[in-house]
């Protein structure tokens, strides 16, 4: 399973990430694509932006795909964006969660004994 790096955000950078998502879904309730919600809003910092436009794709994809059962299809086409793209977001995301539960189990129940995790199935 791969490594991902969840980054800690400073109070200011939790500041901008706040300010740029809102925009973003402003955006994209009026009617505008996925590039013209990111190009609505100015960032600085090219590695927040990069990051914080990758978190807006997933919460979108959560939110309309996951919890209002769009099809991707619609997804993509609402916000202007290739299937692929979509695609390549939600392998990643289910990646994420794969690598979050795996660590959160680790935590709270230390290294998998192989030889005790057999199932009867």
């Amino acid at each position: 399973m791969p490594d991902f790096d969840f980054k800690e955000f400073t109070p200011e950078e939790d500041r901008i990430y706040t300010e740029a998502v809102t925009k973003y879904r402003e955006a994209i309730t009026a009617g505008k694509t996925l590039r013209q919600a990111y190009e609505s809003t100015t960032i600085t910092d090219t590695a927040l932006e990069k990051m914080i436009q990758a978190d807006f794709l997933k919460i979108m994809i959560a939110e309309r795909h996951f919890s209002q059962k769009q099809p991707l299809e619609t997804v993509a086409k609402d916000l202007g964006v290739s299937m692929d793209l979509l695609k390549d977001t939600c392998g990643r995301m289910l990646q994420e969660v794969g690598v979050s539960a795996a660590n959160q189990f680790g935590r709270e129940f230390g290294t998998l004994n192989p030889e005790a995790s057999k199932t009867n199935d």
